[in-house]
């Protein structure tokens, strides 16, 4: 009972600081630029002794304009031997503070890359993920008149506690920003120790739905993308008897693959729990209906993920079988920086975070790249964004575009469009991600079912060049009879496809099936080389040679 206390007191806590950081964020909505302005002064003082500092005269910087006229425009290899030179131990080299760690990515060439984690930069991850989430819920139960319950939360996404050979941290930003409660865990989260449960340990799915069903008053689900709750729901439709015996007799079962020491320890920390098992067991007999995590935790007020358009397919799964849980949409962002957050529930338009990084802006398609403020900012029209981090970067190309969908106060509201690079372009037309992404719902609409994996790629082996659009469907569908009706929908989508069809300078669409679970085996191989489960994304584009080997091997006949 006194664990239950100094938990709900956690919790009470975290709701709390949740409060504090919305009524933060609707602050700043009122004055984005001065606040932004004032962060960018603060980065510029507390750097410009360090080597990159005193080398573009940061001492010399008062405005805006002396900022852009001594840094250019940078990507990661503009900071790669920098980054090597603090990896092995040196200070003061980027950023004068202490750098806690770094993010490792797999880089769009699939190439590492190493982004340096400081305690300002984590902030704002500590300030606008969890407490934020867990505010909003609070919030609107408030506003029905009823009592929030403060239970722990579930972590779905796994942990990767590997580390530089000095003993840094290198895993994802995540994991990075979770590590900030440490200690709490136990009385946060419903895993039972002061760590995540690690990818490398065994099953940690196992671990998680281990600990996580037996906790009845769970108040919320947290992972990084919806994604990733869609495939654990998948390994929880076929695992459940087996975790629910093992709720039931206080056990792990042998055929769950652990590390003995994790075994061991955990298998401390465990007792039977027949009636809760009980209970489970009906619960689940019911099916996977729109109310199995209502049934299952009754006290669950948010599932918080990454929503954005292009994992809309599994956040709509989430919700079937959610009814009466409200869906938040999370934060936009990347190992660099934390850009934007939902100040809403149910809504995927973000909030610009003015005190997270000092943001620059180029209109997309302006090919003289004029660089733009938040002033400048206009709604419906999209933007390449630069950051400059609290850690070391500056006016650094994140190559994602996003969409201002309107303002909140003066304060822009963003969403993710596309990263640059994934687009196509044979013939001027410039088909881009949002162009496929829209292409696919299209057709699913039309057919009325779910396209949750596809992509496109450019096939330039035959003259003209075409697309072709590989998907994995399990609803016998089969879509490569709808090639007219799927090219109708390219040219809604990008006004430019039909002209260059008709003048014969793109070839007529191909569309093909996936082998069912391609995508799956894709996301593991990449966890099987090192990769974080929490930073696979969808593949919507074979944007280099081990894609197309792997997607194009795994075409149906």
């Amino acid at each position: 009972m006194f664990r239950k206390a100094l938990s709900g007191f956690a919790m009470k806590l975290m709701v709390a600081k949740g409060k504090q950081n919305l009524r933060r964020m609707e602050k700043s909505s009122y004055s984005p630029e001065a606040e932004n302005l004032e962060l960018l002064r603060k980065i510029i003082k507390s750097n410009k002794n360090t080597e990159f500092g005193i080398l573009h005269n940061f001492a010399g910087i008062k405005t805006p304009e002396d900022f852009r006229k001594n840094v250019p425009v940078s990507g990661y290899e503009d900071y790669a031997a920098y980054i090597e030179r603090i990896k092995n131990g040196e200070k003061n080299v980027l950023v004068s503070s202490r750098v806690l760690g770094f993010s490792r990515t797999s880089g769009s060439s699939g190439v590492p890359k190493y982004i340096p984690a400081t305690a300002a930069s984590l902030k704002a991850y500590v300030r606008y993920t969890w407490t934020r989430a867990l505010a909003l819920g609070a919030l609107r139960l408030e506003k029905q008149g009823k009592k929030y319950k403060s239970g722990r939360g579930i972590f779905l996404s796994p942990a990767t506690n590997e580390c530089l050979p000095n003993g840094m941290i290198c895993s994802n930003i995540a994991e990075i920003g979770a590590r900030q409660y440490g200690r709490l865990y136990p009385f946060i989260l419903t895993v039972p120790g002061k760590n995540l449960f690690d990818v490398h340990d065994g099953d940690y799915v196992y671990n998680i739905y281990r600990f996580a069903l037996q906790d009845e008053d769970a108040s919320f689900i947290f992972s990084v993308f919806f994604s990733i709750n869609v495939s654990q729901v998948a390994y929880l439709q076929n695992n459940w008897r087996l975790i629910v015996d093992d709720i039931e007799k206080g056990t792990i079962d042998k055929s769950i693959k652990m590390k003995p020491e994790l075994r061991k320890y955990l298998s401390k920390r465990i007792k039977p729990m027949p009636c809760r098992a009980q209970y489970l067991r009906a619960q689940f007999e019911k099916g996977f209906d729109k109310t199995l995590f209502k049934r299952i935790w009754p006290n669950m007020t948010v599932i918080s993920s990454i929503g954005n358009a292009s994992f809309r397919p599994s956040s709509e799964y989430i919700r079937s079988l959610a009814d009466g849980i409200p869906l938040d949409f999370s934060i936009y962002g990347a190992s660099e920086a934390l850009v934007a957050a939902c100040y809403e529930l149910e809504n995927t338009d973000m909030q610009l975070l003015t005190d997270s990084c000092y943001y620059e802006f180029i209109r997309y398609g302006d090919e003289n790249e004029e660089v733009l403020g938040i002033g400048d900012l206009r709604a419906g029209e999209k933007y390449e964004i630069l950051i400059t981090n609290q850690a070391g970067l500056y006016r650094y190309r994140l190559k994602d575009v996003l969409e201002v969908r309107g303002f909140r106060n003066s304060c822009p509201l963003i969403s993710f469009v596309f990263r640059k690079g994934q687009m196509f372009n044979i013939a001027g037309e410039k088909f881009s991600e949002e162009d496929a992404r829209n292409t696919v719902e299209m057709l699913a609409k039309a057919h009325g079912i779910k396209i949750e994996n596809w992509l496109f790629y450019q096939d330039d082996s035959v003259v003209p060049g075409r697309y072709v659009l590989l998907y994995e469907d399990e609803s016998g569908v089969d879509l490569a009879a709808c090639v007219d009706e799927t090219e109708d929908y390219m040219g809604q989508c990008n006004k430019r496809y039909p002209s260059q069809r008709e003048k014969g300078f793109i070839g007529k669409l191909a569309v093909r099936r996936q082998i069912p679970g391609t995508h799956r085996q894709w996301a593991e191989r990449c966890v099987s080389l090192g990769a974080s489960a929490a930073q696979i994304k969808p593949v919507h584009s074979l944007d280099n040679e081990e894609k197309k080997e792997f997607f194009l091997s795994r075409i149906q006949n």
